[in-house]
C-alpha cells in the first residue's frame, strides 16, 4: 500500500497532474496506533510535501461494508468489537470526490474532509435494518481474535499485513484508545449541500441485497 501509493504520487507528479483527491481513512493527529491508519497519515503526508495539490478524504466505517459475505448471516449480523461506530454511505463519499475532482484545487485544495454521520452499536445497527427491511436482524458481537481467525481462512480477502491492522483496529477500539471513532464528523453537506445518508436510509436503498444476505 505504501508502495503503490508513493508510486502513483510520484507519477502524477512527473506528467503534470493538478489535484489529487486521497481516498484515507478516520484518523486524527493522536490515533496511529493500528497499522492500516498509521499508513494513511504517511501517505497523506508524503502527497503534502510532493508540490502536487491535494485533497484527503477521512471516511469512518463503510455502510458497504455490511453486504459482505461474513457481516450478514440468516438474519444475524455479526462485527468484532461491542462499541459503537461510526458510519458512512459509499454514496456519499463517491459523489463528494467526484464533486471535489469537478470543482478543482482552487476550492478544494489543502483540505481535509470527514466522512461519519451515524454512530451505532451493533444492536443499533441490527434495529436500522430491521426497520429498513422489515426483516428481523439481530446482533452477535465477537472480539477482535475472531476477525483474525477470519481473516486468515483460504476464502478470506485480507492481505495478512492488511488483516493484522484490522485487529489492532478492533482491540483498539473494544479498549477505548480509538473511541474517537464513535463520533459524528461529517462534511457531506459542506460539499454536496445536503445531508448525508444514515443508515437506516442507506438500508432502505439496499433493501433487496439485505434481504437476499438475511436469506429472505
Amino acid at each position: 500500500m505504501l508502495v503503490h501509493s508513493k508510486s502513483l504520487i510520484d507519477a502524477a507528479r512527473r506528467n503534470g497532474v493538478k489535484h489529487i483527491v486521497h481516498l484515507g481513512a478516520f484518523t486524527t493527529d493522536r490515533d496511529a496506533y493500528a497499522t492500516v491508519f498509521a499508513w494513511h497519515q504517511m501517505i497523506e503526508i508524503y502527497l503534502q510535501a510532493s508540490g502536487v495539490a491535494w485533497t484527503n478524504l477521512h471516511p469512518n466505517m463503510f455502510m458497504q461494508n455490511l453486504l459482505g459475505s461474513a457481516a450478514i448471516k440468516g438474519g444475524r449480523y455479526s462485527y468484532y468489537t461491542s462499541k459503537a461506530l461510526g458510519y458512512t454511505a459509499l454514496e456519499d463519499v463517491a459523489e463528494s470526490a467526484a464533486r471535489i475532482l469537478i470543482e478543482g484545487p482552487t476550492k478544494h485544495s489543502g483540505k481535509d474532509y470527514w466522512f461519519s454521520a451515524d454512530v451505532l452499536t451493533p444492536n443499533q445497527v441490527a434495529e436500522a435494518l430491521a426497520g429498513a427491511t422489515g426483516h428481523k436482524f439481530t446482533a452477535a458481537v465477537r472480539n477482535a481474535e475472531s476477525f483474525q481467525n477470519d481473516a486468515e481462512q483460504p476464502s478470506s480477502i485480507f492481505e495478512p499485513a492488511y488483516a493484522k491492522g484490522g485487529l489492532e483496529f478492533f482491540r483498539y477500539v473494544e479498549d477505548e484508545r480509538m473511541a474517537y471513532i464513535g463520533s459524528v464528523k461529517d462534511d457531506t453537506k459542506k460539499i454536496l449541500g445536503r445531508e448525508p445518508l444514515l443508515l437506516r436510509d442507506w438500508a432502505k436503498l439496499h433493501a433487496h441485497e439485505l434481504l437476499e444476505l438475511a436469506g429472505s
